[in-house]
């Protein structure tokens, strides 16, 4: 059965130690808040993805903060990515597909499914560039032929490359 975004963010939230109720009022960490609240606010942060993948489709359930979706040493590309944000006030994207290059951004409030890439084209994703409402964001990617980029973080960030012809297999985000 596959996992909804919502029943994925449901997930993240309980595994968090936090609920729901509140969600969409927490402010990110860093706008004034202090002690117990800030921390309360990042623990609300959420963001789950999913990726399609070449020769498999979507992924059966999305990740969320942190773990991994796609594949390491299969030589799969990621061609599509969607996202849903919770207490992030939103998120905006848009990838560098292959032989296309920068798709437009798109941009999404919380709660909402954000897709970016290509399906049914086999056109893979060579990079991603985000940018978040509210609060920073840290992404991590798989290159083919290269192995994990390293983590990124901030406001507006860019993860995987343009012109060396490297696919994103995975890709790792956190809010």
């Amino acid at each position: 059965m596959r996992k909804s975004p919502t029943m994925a963010l449901a997930g993240a939230l309980l595994a968090l130690g936090s609920s729901l109720v509140g969600v969409g009022t927490a402010r990110a960490a860093g706008s004034g808040q202090s002690g117990a609240g800030t921390a309360q606010a990042a623990a609300n942060r959420v963001v789950c993805y999913e990726a399609h993948v070449a020769g498999i489709g979507w992924e059966s359930a999305y990740s969320c903060n942190g773990a991994m979706a796609g594949t390491t040493g299969e030589g799969r590309a990621v061609e599509a990515l969607r996202f849903v944000t919770v207490g992030m006030s939103g998120l905006c994207a848009r990838a560098h597909v292959s032989t296309i290059g920068w798709q437009p951004w798109i941009c999404v409030g919380d709660n909402a499914t954000l897709e970016i890439g290509t399906t049914g084209q086999s056109l893979p994703i060579e990079a991603v560039e985000f940018q978040t409402q509210g609060g920073s964001v840290a992404a991590n990617a798989h290159l083919s032929g290269y192995g994990w980029q390293g983590w990124v973080a901030g406001g507006r960030i860019t993860v995987g490359t343009t012109g060396q012809n490297r696919s994103i297999e995975a890709i790792m985000v956190t809010p």
